[in-house]
Formats: C-alpha cells, structure tokens, sequence
C-alpha cells in the first residue's frame, strides 16, 4: 500500500463519486478507490444528483450511455448544482455527440475511455481532487459584478429560443441572458437583423469595454473570420492571425482573451499550439473549430488543450455570439481568480507533437501575466 492509499480520516479524505450502470464497474471502482476516497456510487443520473445535492463532492466520474439520463446530462447538471466539483467522463462508447456534449455542455476536467488503465485512472482523480480541495469553485453568473460581463449579445437583439418565435428581448430577459449564456444546449442561435452602422453618439453611449480584451481568430477560411466578425457587431476587436507567428504578434500587442482556432488544417500544428498555450498563457480560453468531428481529436484538445467550445463548420453568428460571450467571461473570471487557473491544468503533450511550436511560442513563456 503507499502512503497516498492509507486510510486517512474521513473528514479529510476527498469525496469521490462514481456514476455508472454496470454494477461490476462500481464494485471495481470501490476496491480501487475506497481507502483513498470518501467514496459513493451511483448506478444512475438521478441518485448522482441526489449525492451531489446532500454531499460536498470533490470530484464526479460518470459514465456516458446509461439509461434515462447520459452521462453529459448528469455533469451539465452538476456544473450547475455544485460548481467546485471536478467533472470526469469515463466511457467505452466515445461517440461524437458525447465527446462534443463533454466540452460545449459539461465542461468536463477530463475525457477518458474504457478501458482506463488503472494508473492513468488514478493519476487523474487525484489531480482531480487536489483541485477541487486548493483552487476556489468557479462563481455563478449571478454572482458576477457588471464589470465582470461582456456583452456581445444585447438588449436590442434578437433570439429564437426551442419552440419559440423570433422577438425582441425585453430588458429583464437581456439581463438574465448573461446568466444562461453558457447553456448552449438550451438555445438556438440569436437571429441577428441587419443594422446600419450606429450614429456616432449612440455608439458612444455603449458601456466600454475593458481595455485589451478582444478576439483573435486562427484560421485561413474567411467564412469563419466573417461570421466571427458578425457575431461581435464591432461591440469589440477582432484579429485574424495567418500562422502562428502571427498568433504570438497579436497575444504580444493587443491581449485578446479569446482565442478561435480553425483545427480543419494542419491538425498536428493547431493541437501543438493549442497545448502551449494553455501552459504558458492559461487565462487565454480556446474555441475549436472544425467542418469534421474526429472523436480522438477532440479528445486530444480537452485533456491537453482544456479548449472552452467546440463549434462545426459552418458556424452560425447566433450560436458563435452565444460562445464568444461565454468566453469572454470565462476570461475575466480567470483575471479576476488566479486560483482558478488550476482548474484548468493540462496533461502533458508528447514533445513529438509540441516539438514544431516550441520555439515560436517560447517567446510567451515570460509572458503569463499579459492581461495584467
């Protein structure tokens, strides 16, 4: 037995859930994890969220394809029962939606599929749970001050919600907006009118927003840099980076917190990219985009890349605004809490796949406080 496996006091022990149907799972799961852990399980979505409700988890692995309710279900739903949480989804069926629903829904810690090697398991949920216990839990919309809140979406848009027409938003639900934002699941995407460049004096009228923060678009396809530029409607800057070179240059000079990156081509280079700079710039959050969906590629970019959104192609201005918004003040959240860039460590790239980007982005390693 090794020391981190002795019995500790239960008090102190991490609380750990296993979420699964498979009773031979969770049977395994015990003999793994009952010394270490203050340990429950769960044979379904709805006793999990029953757990999660009575008891301070430290950290939730849920199977994806069980009965009544997914696995991505269960840890949407705990995202918002319980935010300091630390979500795992573990599954032998790594199929596109759950892997896509993972990031976009869930806003999983980790994507691991069966079978797990029992030291990579444990590895994991001890990182996990080391998280939980030192970095602070993520605030709630509601708990965000004005100047925490970026608005790209506002109260004189649009937006077509499941099963409802197109109108205008009254203020009350403007504002509430900011705190569903991230819910991609439960909205379609805002329809947009066509507007005329605003007078002088209106535009002025805008709340400002906070100096340096903007968006910088890693992609040669313009469609995608078009429609990120329809989505923001000039409400802030959007740069369009080439190559890498050009990535740096603009992070260097004008600090854009959210980074939209094209994976479609050069897949090796944008995943070695996207791992560095999420070591060496944390604060910096992703949104991957790509016309294909490739199950071992997305889940490459979580665990290495820890990549906010994954969007398909072609993108839709209501649904990248819906994003952008979201990441932007994830962002600020970041800024705002170191500690909760811990929450955000990633797995070790091979260098073999680091090796190409390292010199180009070594000139952000002494560049970690760029936003302050």
């Amino acid at each position: 037995m090794t020391a981190s496996e002795q019995l500790q006091p239960p008090d102190s022990r991490p609380r750990l859930l296993f979420v699964d149907d498979e009773q031979r799972v969770l049977n395994s799961m015990r003999i793994m994890f009952r010394r270490q852990f203050d340990l429950f399980l769960a044979s379904h979505g709805a006793e999990a969220l029953d757990i999660v409700k009575d008891q301070n988890i430290d950290v939730i692995v849920a199977d994806h394809r069980m009965p009544k309710m997914t696995g991505v279900e269960v840890l949407s739903k705990v995202r918002a029962l319980s935010p300091r949480t630390v979500r795992i989804l573990l599954t032998g069926y790594a199929d596109l939606d759950a892997v896509e629903g993972s990031i976009n829904e869930s806003e999983v810690f980790r994507f691991l599929t069966k079978p797990c090697a029992p030291k990579q398991l444990r590895e994991t949920i001890e990182l996990a749970a080391r998280l939980a216990r030192e970095a602070p839990a993520p605030k709630a919309p509601s708990e965000l001050s004005p100047s925490d809140t970026l608005e790209i979406i506002m109260e004189a848009d649009t937006v077509t919600e499941i099963g409802g027409e197109t109108q205008q938003l009254p203020a009350v639900a403007a504002r509430s907006l900011n705190e569903r934002v991230s819910r991609t699941d439960r909205m379609e995407a805002p329809q947009f009118d066509e507007v005329d460049a605003a007078p002088a004096a209106q535009t002025e009228a805008r709340p400002k927003l906070a100096t340096g923060l903007g968006i910088v678009v890693f992609s040669s396809d313009n469609d995608v840099i078009e429609t990120v530029q329809k989505a923001v409607r000039g409400r802030l800057p959007v740069y369009n980076a080439g190559n890498i070179v050009h990535v740096v240059k603009i992070l260097s000079e004008h600090r854009p917190g959210v980074l939209v990156t094209d994976v479609s081509d050069d897949k090796a280079t944008i995943q070695g990219m996207t791992a560095r700079l999420k070591e060496h710039v944390p604060q910096l959050v992703t949104i991957a985009v790509s016309q294909h969906r490739d199950v071992l590629d997305m889940v490459w970019l979580i665990n290495h890349g820890q990549i906010f959104r994954f969007l398909r192609k072609p993108l839709s201005a209501g649904r990248c605004a819906i994003s952008l918004q979201a990441a932007l003040q994830h962002h600020r959240l970041l800024l705002k809490n170191p500690e909760l860039v811990k929450r955000h460590e990633v797995d070790a790239a091979a260098p073999e796949t680091t090796g190409l980007v390292d010199g180009v982005l070594a000139a952000l390693k002494n560049m970690k406080r760029l936003w302050v």
